[in-house]
């Protein structure tokens, strides 16, 4: 998983192409007021509508493309599939979100009884180039986080505590408000990570036996490995 989380929370048929034109007309409708992804039915004039697998039709094709939501949507998206996806870890169960392009991350472990344990990356974990402004760190602290309030264990001296953690971090008791937890994570990762869009994630979800879990309904690439 990421660094840090204290001991006693782990061990550690085929798709159409659609024509160039048919897109260009697509991308100049608004998106809807709601600002939701919809559809848009297109007409495709014969001339347009020749295939390798079939020969031309007599009259006109539709054809239904997608529209992408808003960024802004997006995120409202992802922090629903997220709050999804916190509840359904069972004890001792791991998930790890991160931006693709550098390692910013959060990481949740789910403490059965006990509640959830979150934590945002710290600087001990980032190499220098990367390290938080101290902008970035205050943004965190307002936002809700707990300071590091310790080394991390290579570095620590004496026994190992439970309490407190290395990286920004949260020990949140049942019942855990996980739509709550989800909006903190989208602020995080957009708002002081870095991140403009969803996409720009990945994931990794595991047991404490190393068994791997899958969420599909995020959305994400998960991280291999």
């Amino acid at each position: 998983m990421g660094e840090s989380m204290d001991k006693k929370r782990t061990t550690e048929p085929r798709s159409e192409k659609v024509p160039k034109k048919v897109i260009k007309k697509v991308a100049k409708n608004a998106p809807s007021p709601d600002g939701r992804a919809r559809f848009v039915t297109t007409t495709v004039p014969p001339t347009r509508q020749r295939s390798r697998a079939a020969p031309a039709l007599g009259g006109e094709l539709t054809r239904t493309v997608r529209i992408q939501p808003r960024a802004a949507d997006a995120w409202r998206q992802f922090a629903y599939e997220l709050s999804i996806a916190l509840e359904a870890l069972e004890e001792d169960e791991f998930l790890i979100i991160q931006l693709k392009s550098a390692h910013r991350f959060i990481q949740f472990a789910a403490q059965g009884s006990f509640g959830m344990r979150a934590e945002a990356v710290s600087d001990f974990y980032l190499e220098e180039r990367e390290h938080l402004t101290p902008q970035q760190a205050v943004q965190l602290v307002e936002l809700g986080w707990n300071a590091p309030t310790k080394l991390p264990d290579e570095l620590e001296l004496g026994r190992h505590t439970a309490d407190g953690s290395p990286n920004y971090f949260l020990d949140l008791a049942k019942p855990v408000p996980y739509d709550s937890l989800a909006g903190l994570a989208v602020a995080t990762l957009g708002d002081v990570f870095g991140a403009g869009h969803p996409g720009e994630l990945e994931y990794s979800a595991f047991a404490a036996d190393k068994t791997c879990i899958r969420f599909p309904h995020l959305g994400l690439r998960r991280r291999p490995g």
